[in-house]
This record gives C-alpha cells, sequence and structure tokens, in this order.
C-alpha cells in the first residue's frame, strides 16, 4: 500500500521527449500545471518553440530543448544544457516513438522493424543512459516509458497484429525492468515504470474517431511520473488491468496545489 502523503514535485525539472504535439504535449501541460518546469524535447524547433509559447500563455514554465532520440549529438547537447541550466534532471518521460505499420507480420519490410526499433527502443535506451547522471542528482528521480497494451504479453489486443511497434514496445517493457534492477542494486534514488496510457485522438492514430483526447492519456503518465517515495519501481502500469497507482488529479485551485489519490 503506498503512502498517502502527498509528494510534491514543484519545482521539478521534466523533460519529455517527442513533446511538441498529442500525449507528450499534454502530458508537459499537466505536469506545467502543477509547477513543475517542463522541457519539450522536439528535433523541430518551430514546432517546439510554437509548443513552449502555447504553454506560457498558460502561466507554464516552459523552455524548448533540441533532442532527436536517434542522434547522439542532440542527445549529448540536451544533457550538457539542461546540466548548465538546472544542474539536474528530476523526472525524464521517454514518449517519442513512431507506429507505420499497417501489414501483418509477414510482410512487414525489415526496413520498418528497424525504423521503429531506432526510435522506439534504441532511442530510449540512448537517453535513459545518457541522462541517468543528471537524474542521480535529483532528490526523487522518475523515468517513464510511455508502452503500450501492444506490448503486453499478459492480454495484448486481440484486433491487432503489428510485429514492428508491438514488440519494440515489448523490448522496452523488458528495458524497464533491466534497470529498474541496476538502480536497486546500486541504491540510486530513481524509479523506472513503463506505463500504457490507452488510446488517444493524436496524430500517430490518425485522430482516430471515438478515442479520446490526449487528455486522458496523459493523466497516467503523470501519475506515474510522480508517484510518492514509497511507490513502485520496475512495473508496467496498465489502466485497462485497473493497475495505475492512482485514480486521478485533483486539482486545489484555491491552494494552488495538486493530490495524487492512491487507489
Amino acid at each position: 500500500m503506498m503512502s498517502s502523503v502527498f509528494t510534491s514535485f514543484k519545482g521539478a525539472i521534466a523533460l519529455i521527449t517527442g513533446s511538441n504535439q498529442g500525449i507528450g504535449f499534454e502530458t508537459a501541460r499537466q505536469l506545467g500545471e502543477q509547477g513543475l518546469i517542463v522541457l519539450i524535447g522536439a528535433r523541430d524547433k518551430t514546432r517546439g518553440e510554437e509548443a513552449v509559447e502555447i504553454l506560457h500563455k498558460e502561466n507554464i514554465e516552459a523552455k524548448w530543448i533540441e533532442l532527436d532520440v536517434t542522434k547522439q549529438e542532440t542527445i549529448d547537447n540536451a544533457v550538457q544544457q539542461i546540466s548548465a541550466d538546472y544542474g539536474r534532471l528530476d523526472i525524464l518521460i521517454n514518449n517519442a516513438a513512431i507506429h507505420l505499420e499497417g501489414e501483418s507480420p509477414s510482410q512487414t519490410p525489415m526496413t520498418k522493424m528497424r525504423e521503429t526499433f531506432e526510435i522506439n527502443f534504441f532511442g530510449v535506451f540512448a537517453v535513459t543512459k545518457a541522462f541517468i547522471p543528471l537524474l542521480q542528482k535529483s532528490k526523487q528521480g522518475r523515468i517513464v516509458n510511455v508502452s503500450s497494451q501492444m506490448g503486453s504479453f499478459g492480454k495484448p489486443l486481440p484486433d491487432r497484429n503489428r510485429l514492428a511497434y508491438s514488440t519494440s514496445k515489448t523490448a522496452v517493457n523488458m528495458m524497464t525492468v533491466q534497470f529498474d534492477m541496476e538502480f536497486r542494486t546500486e541504491n540510486w534514488n530513481i524509479k523506472i515504470n513503463s506505463v500504457n496510457p490507452g488510446p488517444a485522438k493524436t496524430y500517430m492514430t490518425n485522430n482516430k474517431e471515438g478515442y479520446p483526447p490526449p487528455t486522458q492519456a496523459a493523466r497516467a503518465i503523470v501519475c506515474v511520473a510522480t508517484l510518492p517515495h514509497d511507490g513502485p519501481s520496475g512495473v508496467f502500469f496498465d489502466p485497462e488491468n485497473n493497475k495505475i497507482p492512482c485514480k486521478l488529479l485533483v486539482r486545489r485551485k484555491n491552494l494552488n496545489q495538486s493530490w495524487l489519490i492512491p487507489v
């Protein structure tokens, strides 16, 4: 049973990859509403700065960070920039991903497999590895790997047959477990979890009608990113199976604070 004591992340530094749009942007917005400083990791300067401008108009402290998860140079530069500006990183959310295929596994081209894994798996690994030193400087380091039910062995989606995307997310889930074992062994104050945010009406899903807005999906990510000190680590959280450790975010406008409500 997790503690119900409120853990404040106000003033924490959060980097979200691929956050100039969709679930990533909504995650940044919700974290910013809690008083966190949000860093918009995006490849494109124009889109990144446009996202920051929107957040600034909502009185959220935000900054664009050039970050292409497939280019080590931009990752290293992002580490240096955040180190110089803030001296630490409190929350890393690996959100950047692609979903390319629509064909059956036997018809999936090798090029799609490689491109998907380059972003969805190797990109997550490269970013995580690079930012561990800055996360170690945090009093409450958190890493969230945005995964999918399509990567689940226990309850895969029966109507989806997408080899590249599904296997890349399965690999991310195992990477989460492996990093968690190292963090525990080394006694580092970093929690790492995977989360299935659920479906959302975004560019990646071709804005599919009937899907909920990214607001709902982002809530699950924000919840896992701001777990209390005695919260779990090394876990795959899935709202479909009621395993998200908080029901909702309750905003107390009068007190300018937010609480995570334990399940």
